[in-house]
Formats: C-alpha cells, structure tokens, sequence
C-alpha cells in the first residue's frame, strides 16, 4: 500500500509574504509589552524629574503638551509611510516640537538641582552643570521620542491609527503622573 505523497503548492505571487522575524508569536507580543513597559518608564522617570526637581506648575502643563503631542504625531517609519508628502512632514514637526519641548522642560527641572546653595557658587561649575544636566535631559527627551515611535509602530500592527494614538498617550500621561506622584512622596 502505498500512501500518497503531498503536492507542495507553489505560492501564490499575489500573496503578501510574511517574514518571519521574531520567532514565535509569543516571542513577539513579549517585546511588544517591554516596549510598552520602557515607554513608560522613560515618562516616569521624566515625571519624577519635573516633580521632585522643581516646584513650577507651568513645566508640567509644557511636559504635558509635548506628552500628548509626541503621542498624536505618530511620527514612526511605519506610520509616515501612511501619509502624503506634506502631511508626513508636519507630523515629523510635531514631534519634534513636542521632543524638544520636553526636553527644554527637563532641562529646566535638572537645572534648579544647581540652585540650591549660591555662596558656594563658581562660573566654571555652574557652566559644567548646566552642560551636564542638559545633556541628560536631551538624553532622556530622545529616549522617551524612540521609544513613542517604536510603540506607536507596534501598536500601528495591530490597531487603527486613532486607537494607537489614543493607547500612546494614556501610556505617556500615565508614565507622567506615575512618575510624579513618586516625586511627590520624595519631596
């Protein structure tokens, strides 16, 4: 008796090839929630500087504006690939509108830390702090710019554009407050 042998079909060219990159699905959806997780984080930490650091409303209102402007540009390669020339331009400004003012926001936050004793005070010092607290809050602005972009690609995956927006902002508002609730119970 013999058995029949299985006809290998030849694919279809019309058919879209998935790659398979990742491994698993379950490998995928882990790295899907770490990104997701490091978004999060890098708002928190943000959160924790801007609370503990200094006692200005108003550069929490800016870190907000560019929180939820950073989340509605969905500036990401997947997401830009969507959109005409002039549309995906503009959104590329608003993020970096958005990055930049967090970052100018950080900065702000970062700088009082060299405030709190005058007398002990030289031009040489505080020039050496400000280029350094600047640098690390540009550092963390750009961290907190990749890691919306990557999610917002993720979730691009998976979801409409509206709901990956929506997803993007609750996470970074969320990562803020938690954040700055955090400063607030160190202060």
């Amino acid at each position: 008796m013999t058995l029949p042998t299985q006809r290998r079909r030849s694919p279809d060219p019309n058919r879209p090839r998935q790659a398979k990159v990742g491994g698993t699905a379950s490998s995928r959806r882990r790295s899907f929630g770490g990104l997701w997780l490091l978004c999060g984080l890098f708002y928190a930490a943000a959160g924790l500087i801007l609370t503990a650091l200094s006692e200005a409303s108003w550069l929490w209102l800016g870190a907000l504006a560019a929180t939820v402007l950073q989340g509605g540009a969905l500036a990401g390669p997947r997401s830009l690939q969507r959109f005409q020339w002039l549309t995906a331009n503009l959104l590329v400004l608003g993020s970096i509108i958005g990055g930049s003012v967090m970052a100018a926001m950080l900065s702000i936050a970062l700088n009082h830390l060299g405030t709190d004793n005058l007398n002990d005070l030289t031009l040489t010092s505080v020039l050496v702090d400000i280029v350094l607290y600047s640098c690390f809050a540009v550092g963390l602005a750009v961290l907190c710019s990749l890691a919306v972009t990557a999610l917002g690609d993720q979730l691009l995956r998976r979801y409409s554009g509206r709901t990956t927006s929506i997803v993007l902002i609750a996470t970074n508002v969320l990562g803020l407050a938690l954040g700055g609730a955090l400063g607030l119970l160190l202060i």
